[in-house]
């Protein structure tokens, strides 16, 4: 079980940062020229966005849950690395709502 749930943890903060690169990437070069139908809000690019902010917000929450049942289940092994990859996450999460705040 302990496995699972690293590999699962270790994967979603993998994809966290490829998604949070990746929404950067897209707001900064792709996201100006998809343009917005006149007399409407939002366009296709808003809606592109709201994929990569949902997509690094569920990883995120994913990967907390995760380290918390890790260290839950397995408090004396496993609490440093459940605190250094929970953080590990955070600041993926954080910086990238930064940065797209930036951009």
């Amino acid at each position: 079980m302990e496995a699972i749930i690293t590999k699962v943890l270790a994967w979603s903060i993998g994809l966290i940062h490829f998604f949070a690169f990746s929404g950067i990437v897209y707001k900064s070069q792709i996201y100006g020229q998809i343009p917005v139908t006149e007399g409407e809000p939002y366009g296709l690019g808003d809606i592109i966005d709201l994929f990569f902010a949902f997509s690094v917000a569920s990883l995120w929450l994913l990967s907390i849950i995760s380290a918390l049942l890790l260290s839950i289940m397995y408090l004396k092994e496993n609490w440093l690395f459940s605190i250094k990859t929970s953080v590990y996450s955070t600041v993926g999460l954080m910086g990238y709502f930064y940065m797209v705040g930036i951009v």
